[in-house]
């Protein structure tokens, strides 16, 4: 799966009514797992914000290669994609963003979390595709294939910001208290959000937007 971009790229879009909720829950389970995993292997917990390199290690056995990737069009940017035969996920060596780079790490981790059918494996590991789902130009398949990239957006945004550690750094910040969010302005806070999770604003807003979290809007003119 190639992670594409255009120059009004917007990393979260709902392009489809897809179940959020399944998503979540797969995210959780995940992260769960490799919590588990990495303390018993380094005797501490799990560094926050998540390190994605490791996590996808970890879980998968992927590891992260910087290279030269070509864009499909003037419009696109592809940041990065998987490559199953050698477990590797490729990054755009020309991406210097580091949150773009953890949301591209990312998303590609949500392929190998949530589209476990185009993928061969040898002895439960992932060794290559069963398919080139990216060069059949049949409408269902064009179709399939946005879906895919919508699933793998969302499950990026909520490992890199899940729901639990949302609610966690809003207690945190007091704007939690007996269960009841009090509203706040992104703008004073987010700061925070960044130090913590390392997402953009536009992702941050559109997660949060997701998580159903309204934010007060600036005064500034």
């Amino acid at each position: 799966m190639k992670m594409r971009v255009t120059k009004n790229w917007n990393p979260l879009a709902d392009s489809y009514q897809l179940t959020k909720q399944e998503i979540e829950s797969q995210v959780l389970s995940d992260l769960a797992k490799y919590r588990r995993q990495y303390t018993e292997k380094y005797d501490k917990v799990a560094p926050t914000p998540l390190d994605v390199d490791n996590y996808v290690q970890e879980l998968w056995g992927f590891g992260v290669v910087f290279e030269k990737v070509e864009s499909d069009s003037e419009e696109q940017e592809t940041l990065g994609f998987l490559r199953p035969e050698a477990q590797q996920v490729v990054v755009n060596e020309d991406c210097k963003n580091q949150r773009r780079i953890s949301f591209t790490i990312a998303h590609e981790a949500g392929h190998l979390s949530l589209h476990g059918p185009l993928f061969t494996t040898k002895d439960g590991i992932i060794s290559g595709w069963k398919s080139s789902p990216l060069h059949k130009n049949t409408k269902k398949s064009d179709t399939a294939h946005i879906r895919r990239e919508w699933q793998a957006n969302v499950y990026a945004g909520a490992l890199l910001a899940s729901r639990i550690e949302i609610e966690e750094l809003l207690q945190e910040l007091g704007l939690i208290k007996d269960r009841i969010l009090t509203p706040f302005n992104l703008d004073e806070y987010f700061p925070k959000f960044e130090e913590r999770f390392g997402l953009s604003r536009q992702a941050l807003e559109i997660r949060l937007e997701h998580l159903n979290i309204s934010t007060k809007k600036s005064n500034t003119v």
